[in-house]
C-alpha cells in the first residue's frame, strides 16, 4: 500500500509536471514562433526595401548614362571638328608665313630703296611749294586825283606744313629700319605654330576617338543595366512569395506546436488522476475487498 501512494505521487507529480511544462511550452513556442515570424518578415521586408532602393538606383544610373552618351556624343563630334579645323587653317598659316617673311619685307625692301629718290623729290616739291605760295601781290595804287586802287594777286597756294613734306617722310623711312628682318624673324614662329597646330589637330582627333570608344562602352552598360533591373524585380517578387509562403508555414507551425504541447498536456490528465487515486487511496484493494462482503451481507439481509 505505500508503494502504491509513493508510485501514486510519482504519477501524480510527473503528471503536473508533464502538464504544466507542455502549457508553459506551447504559450512560449506560440510566441517565440511569432516574434521569429514577425523577425523574418521585417527582414524580408527590409530586403525587399533594399532592392527597391537598387531598383531605383540603377534606373536613375540607366537614365543618368543615356544623358552621358548624348553628351559625349556632342563632345567627341566637337574635338572631332575642331580637329579638322585646325588642320585646314594650316594651309592658311603657311600663306601668312609666305606672305609676312617674304612678300612684305621685299616690299619694304623696295620702298626703302625707292624712299631716298622720293625723299630728293619731296625737297624740291616742297621748295617749289613754298616758292609758288609766296608768289603774289598785296598793294594798293595810288591815283592822281586822290584814292588808290587795291590791287592783289596770288596762285592759291598756301603752304605752309608744320613738317615738311621730305621730313615725313624721312621719318616714314626711319621706321621701316629693321622691320624686314623683323618679318623674317616671324618665319620661325609661324612654323612652330603651324606644327603646334598639326600636334593639337592629331591630339583632338585621338581625343575624339578615346570618347568615341568610352561613349560606346557607356552605351553598352545601359542593356546590361537593364538585365540588372529586371533580374531585381525577379528577385523582389521571388522574395515577396516567400514571405507569404513563409507566414503561412510559420502560422501553420505555431498552431501545429501549440496544438501538439496542449494534446501532451491533455494525454497526462489520465496519469494525473490514476496518480490521485493511488495517492489518495481510492485504489486500495483492500478496501474493495471489505467493501464487497458488506455489500453481500447487506443484501442477504
Amino acid at each position: 500500500m505505500f508503494m502504491r501512494r509513493i508510485l501514486g505521487l510519482i504519477m501524480l507529480l510527473t503528471g503536473l509536471t508533464i502538464l504544466v511544462l507542455a502549457l508553459i511550452g506551447a504559450y512560449y513556442a506560440g510566441d517565440t514562433i511569432g516574434k521569429v515570424a514577425e523577425g523574418l518578415s521585417s527582414n524580408l521586408t527590409l530586403a525587399v526595401d533594399s532592392l527597391d532602393t537598387a531598383a531605383d538606383t540603377l534606373e536613375l544610373s540607366r537614365n543618368s548614362l543615356g544623358d552621358v552618351v548624348t553628351g559625349l556624343d556632342t563632345i567627341v563630334a566637337a574635338t572631332a571638328n575642331a580637329s579638322r579645323t585646325l588642320n585646314d587653317s594650316r594651309p592658311l598659316i603657311d600663306n601668312v608665313a609666305i606672305v609676312t617673311s617674304q612678300e612684305v619685307p621685299e616690299t619694304i625692301e623696295g620702298m626703302q630703296a625707292a624712299l631716298p629718290n622720293l625723299i630728293e623729290v619731296a625737297s624740291v616739291v616742297d621748295a617749289t611749294l613754298t616758292t609758288l605760295s609766296s608768289i603774289g601781290i598785296d598793294q594798293d595804287i595810288p591815283l592822281p586825283f586822290g584814292g588808290s586802287i587795291p590791287l592783289r594777286f596770288d596762285l592759291g597756294i598756301n603752304y605752309n606744313p608744320t613738317t615738311s613734306f621730305d621730313e615725313s617722310l624721312r621719318t616714314f623711312e626711319g621706321s621701316l629700319e629693321g622691320l624686314p628682318e623683323s618679318l623674317r624673324g616671324l618665319e620661325d614662329e609661324l612654323q612652330a605654330t603651324n606644327a603646334s597646330l598639326a600636334t593639337m589637330s592629331n591630339d583632338l582627333q585621338a581625343t575624339s576617338d578615346n570618347l568615341s570608344t568610352i561613349n560606346a562602352w557607356i552605351a553598352d552598360t545601359g542593356p546590361l543595366l537593364d538585365q540588372y533591373i529586371g533580374l531585381i524585380d525577379r528577385l523582389r517578387e521571388t522574395l515577396k512569395q516567400a514571405g507569404d509562403r513563409l507566414d503561412n508555414s510559420l502560422r501553420l507551425v505555431r498552431f501545429g506546436s501549440v496544438a501538439l504541447l496542449v494534446a501532451i498536456g491533455l494525454t497526462q490528465l489520465a496519469p494525473i488522476y490514476l496518480g490521485w487515486e493511488l495517492l489518495t487511496g481510492r485504489r486500495d484493494p483492500v478496501k474493495y475487498e471489505h467493501v464487497t462482503p458488506s455489500a453481500e451481507e447487506d443484501h442477504g439481509a
